[in-house]
């Protein structure tokens, strides 16, 4: 079984971690710490974005819609500041800007215009259960104060699999989302040692000594979901390097089956 293979690969690992894998065809599940809930890091940004869309879906807002950013309100970890305060932006631009390059200034103008109320009716509303936002990014005086984003591996799971089913506020709006994932421009943790010819719609959290990584994977036999998050390591490269062995490890059992394992380490 693919959850004896990671437990054992994963026995000394020097990090905290959950994981939750999905085979999509014929629903076989493999959970490990699902229901641990832990600051979400960027991952947050998936129910920003589907609460977004929600609000395009029934005509509050449109994807065409133009947005003015000011040099104020502009934060770290933002290509927008290094651009003009005289740009606007549509919402189009802004959730493709949070999801595929994470940007944090685009995330805060997207809580202002749709609110921390409404993203969190979302949230309770598609029952991503364990899952809440409480403050903006970069926010690092909320964070000091214990105020944090939190999400778990489930609550991620239930978002891919609504997605890639056409069922999160409609076919249409999944199908988009879909498609905005699989532009995800971080590639250093579940897609780093995969084959690059493999599409992977999937969004990355980083914080310090915290890595997360949730995604559908497509491939030739299979689609499946892989979520992995880990906290507590001793670096930050031994937490992105581990999640894409455990990935490569879960891609190369739905491809080659669990006898590949006897004769091959990792």
């Amino acid at each position: 079984m693919l959850k004896n293979i990671l437990l054992n690969y994963l026995s000394d690992a020097k990090l905290k971690y959950s994981i939750y894998i999905k085979e999509l065809n014929q629903g076989k599940i493999c959970e490990i710490n699902q229901f641990k809930i832990v600051p979400s890091a960027s991952i947050i940004k998936l129910f920003i974005m589907g609460s977004t869309l929600e609000k395009v879906s029934t005509g509050t807002l449109s994807l065409k819609d133009r947005i003015t950013i000011n040099k104020k309100e502009k934060v770290p970890f933002s290509i927008l500041t290094l651009l003009d305060d005289d740009n606007s932006y549509t919402i189009n631009d802004l959730i493709l800007l949070m999801i595929i390059q994470s940007d944090n200034t685009a995330t805060n103008k997207l809580i202002d215009i749709i609110g921390f109320g409404s993203i969190n009716a979302f949230i309770k509303k598609h029952n991503f259960n364990s899952s809440t936002l409480q403050r903006k990014m970069m926010d690092n005086e909320s964070r000091l104060k214990g105020i944090d984003n939190l999400c778990n591996i489930s609550d991620c799971a239930l978002f891919l699999e609504l997605i890639y089913n056409g069922k999160l506020i409609n076919e249409e709006y999944s199908k988009l989302m879909v498609s905005i994932l699989t532009h995800q421009l971080d590639d250093s943790m579940m897609k780093i040692n995969l084959p690059t010819n493999i599409t992977i719609a999937h969004k990355t959290g980083d914080l310090d000594f915290s890595k997360h990584d949730v995604g559908i994977v497509y491939t030739s036999k299979t689609d499946y979901i892989f979520s992995m998050f880990t906290w507590e390591a001793i670096s930050d490269n031994y937490a992105k390097n581990l999640i894409g062995n455990i990935s490569q490890i879960t891609y190369d059992y739905f491809m080659n089956g669990g006898e590949y394992f006897e004769n091959h380490r990792y």
